[in-house]
């Protein structure tokens, strides 16, 4: 039999209003009648229809989040965090995939606003006018997970990527590096990219490196990239340390440096970052940078649920990031 709020409201003894109340955590219901409404929602098991609830709050409790590839551990982490966090607040949420493909990624915003979904997270590499466009025209909050792209509507969740390369190259300085290369992202990134090339230049120019002498080459992330880029840089200059991006790129150097019987970390230091699985039982195990993407994914939601609530919201958050010395580095 399918019970209804009446029905609730009969077997606790309370009016309909009250169930209501107590359902939607609003309005001033003594405690005595809230047990009771509660020990009768338990024992029959109801559950109030979300689409009739969403229709009349104008919520549906679900948020939209789009990434760019849910096979990347990275990314995998990140949904994980955010889907704990958003069920912690009785939120549900939906997963699409871009590919960092524009067109799919404003496809995704318009899905999810036709949808009503009631925030948006999203993890991409570029900001164009069509993003902005979607943005101005979106019902829904955006959360912009990874890069510091600059909106009235935005909210963003990122480590400081400039500071943190420039930690990561100091580091490797300290550890008897005087000549060091960086495996980076492409320039037009701005976090993984540009902004980590910057911290990196400013460390190296501290250290009395000439920055036209500096050798940087942009890959695109992956294993491969890595190693050819690796490659390259042997044959262009004698270096004692390379810095990477991330992870992937960093082991596809060390393979490099093996492949051409370089020792690492006896000849040549590497550091990534991202701190993935793979990092740490890879051969030698491998120093990075450590961002823990399944809090940050939990911040993420944390702070969109917040912004959906009407609670003041630092809008630039910064979560800390942590150098993780393994066996790559001295």
């Amino acid at each position: 039999m399918s019970l209804n709020i009446k029905d609730i409201a009969k077997l606790a003894g309370v009016s309909p209003a009250t169930v209501s109340r107590v359902i939607n955590n609003t309005g001033n219901v003594n405690e005595e009648s809230r047990e009771r409404v509660l020990k009768i929602l338990g024992e029959t098991g109801y559950k109030p229809n979300a689409l009739a609830r969403g229709l009349i709050h104008k919520r549906t409790n679900i948020l939209g989040i789009v990434v760019p590839d849910i096979s990347n551990i990275n990314f995998s982490e990140l949904v994980k965090g955010i889907e704990k966090e958003a069920r912690n607040h009785g939120y549900n949420i939906i997963l699409t995939t871009s590919g960092n493909e524009f067109e799919k990624e404003i496809e995704c915003f318009q899905m999810y606003n036709e949808k009503r979904v009631d925030g948006i997270i999203f993890s991409g590499t570029r900001f164009t006018e069509n993003h902005k466009i979607e943005m101005d025209n979106s019902t829904a909050p955006f959360l912009v997970f990874g890069q510091d792209f600059e909106h009235e509507k935005l909210l963003t969740v990122n480590i400081d990527n400039n500071k943190a390369a420039y930690d990561a190259a100091m580091f490797l300085f300290s550890k008897g590096a005087k000549n060091i290369a960086m495996i980076g992202g492409p320039l037009w990134d701005r976090a993984a990219g540009y902004s980590r090339f910057m911290g990196f230049l400013s460390a190296a120019v501290e250290n009395g490196l000439n920055p036209k002498e500096l050798i940087y080459e942009e890959g695109d992330f992956t294993i491969k990239s890595g190693y050819r880029i690796m490659k390259s840089i042997l044959n262009k200059k004698i270096v004692d340390a390379v810095l990477a991006a991330n992870d992937f790129m960093a082991l596809g150097a060390i393979k490099c440096l093996s492949d051409e019987g370089i020792s690492v970390p006896d000849e040549v230091q590497v550091m990534g970052f991202d701190d993935n699985i793979i990092s740490e039982i890879y051969n030698p195990s491998l120093t990075t940078v450590k961002i823990d993407f399944y809090e940050a994914g939990k911040i993420c939601a944390k702070a969109l649920i917040n912004k959906i609530n009407g609670i003041e919201v630092e809008k630039n958050v910064k979560f800390p990031y942590e150098i993780v010395v393994r066996k790559s580095t001295k």
